[in-house]
């Protein structure tokens, strides 16, 4: 049986380019943060959890490019953060100065 192109598989392809659907997430997070009178709000999603940003920012996946770039246009702080310990934990740090 060979294996033929789904849906579920194509929509994935796609997303990986445009990151419009993960910035809406991320950027509802970020207002619910700011409205609890924070000053950062964190996630692991989107790849940005894996080993795949324990690397510099030009070997991310492409997804996590798209999101930074987009962040870091609105105005944001936008990294990859790690903590070492017996893992590495990576997340994605997004911040706005307090005024």
């Amino acid at each position: 049986m060979s294996k033929r192109l789904t849906a579920e598989k194509a929509r994935d392809l796609a997303r990986a380019k445009d990151p419009a659907f993960a910035l809406d997430e991320i950027l509802a997070g970020i207002e619910k943060a700011a409205c609890e009178g924070k000053y950062e709000y964190i996630t692991r999603n989107y790849g940005f959890g894996s080993g795949e940003c324990y690397t510099s920012e030009d070997k991310y996946p492409v997804l996590c490019q798209a999101i930074l770039k987009e962040l870091r246009a609105l105005g944001f702080k936008a990294s990859v953060q790690s903590e070492c310990r017996q893992f590495v934990d990576l997340w994605l740090s997004v911040t706005w100065e307090k005024p």
